[in-house]
């Protein structure tokens, strides 16, 4: 419970958004809203007004369960550890993910939102290791937000194994599950500054192990197949090969 009550203060006192992180998180969820609406305003090639609009305000709902799960995972992470998350969007890659949706006529979702960056606090860092920032610490803040996406998604999924709901039938839960996994899965990108870059830089084995698995599942997920159990087997042939490839070449004793 200690613990509890400490992360719960530790974020009262330092979980606030700033007003650019505000905007910048208002960006993402409007440019993501528009990406996942991009081929629903109308039916076929007929363009309707009222149902374009409609789809776009659930997108814009969708898109802002996901990206704030993401955030506050981030943030928490962040504060267990004794450090302050702030995040930085990524202007540049939102505006490539919108050219990306007009190139492909939506065919194809890059969402691109931007990164964390923490900043060290030391009178709440006692037992930890005492040196400023690391890359552990920062690696673990950056992957607690995919992992967010992953486990909403997963949980709604459930829904239809455990209480039989026709989730993949229902199209704001499916999309909402669909927009999770992609969200988690671009986020975890090796590219500066996404969340990915901080895990990459913490562990070579440990990101092809992480991201293997998230793109096997995401690709298990997009043929109508669900299985954690497939995902991880992905993941593990994705590291094995990355070692063969090339990590076991990279350290010359």
């Amino acid at each position: 419970m200690a613990f509890f009550y400490d992360l719960t203060d530790k974020f009262k006192r330092y979980g606030k958004f700033t007003p650019y992180e505000i905007r910048g998180i208002i960006t993402i969820i409007l440019v993501s809203a528009f990406i996942i609406s991009f081929n629903k305003w109308g039916e076929g090639d007929n363009f309707d007004f009222n149902i374009g609009m409609m789809n776009f305000l659930m997108a814009v709902i969708i898109a802002a369960i996901t990206v704030m799960v993401a955030q506050f995972a981030h943030r928490l992470s962040g504060l267990q550890g004794g450090f302050r998350v702030e995040y930085r969007t990524w202007y540049l890659g939102l505006v490539i993910g919108l050219i990306m949706i007009f190139l492909s006529r939506g065919a194809i979702w890059l969402i691109l939102p931007g990164g964390i960056f923490i900043h060290h606090m030391s009178a709440h860092r006692l037992g930890f290791f005492r040196y400023g920032t690391n890359t552990f610490a920062i690696g673990m803040a950056a992957l607690a937000g995919p992992l967010a996406n992953i486990i909403l998604a997963t949980a709604i999924k459930t829904l239809e194994v455990w209480f039989s709901i026709p989730v993949t039938q229902i199209y704001f839960l499916n999309t909402l599950i669909f927009f999770n996994w992609a969200y988690a899965l671009y986020n975890l990108l090796p590219i500066p500054p996404l969340p990915g870059s901080a895990i990459l830089f913490q562990s070579r084995m440990i990101y092809a192990f992480i991201f293997g698995s998230v793109a096997g599942y995401f690709a298990l997920l997009a043929a109508g197949i669900y299985s954690f159990v497939f995902a991880l087997l992905i993941g593990v042939v994705i590291w094995l090969l990355y070692y063969i490839i090339f990590e076991r070449f990279s350290w010359k004793g």
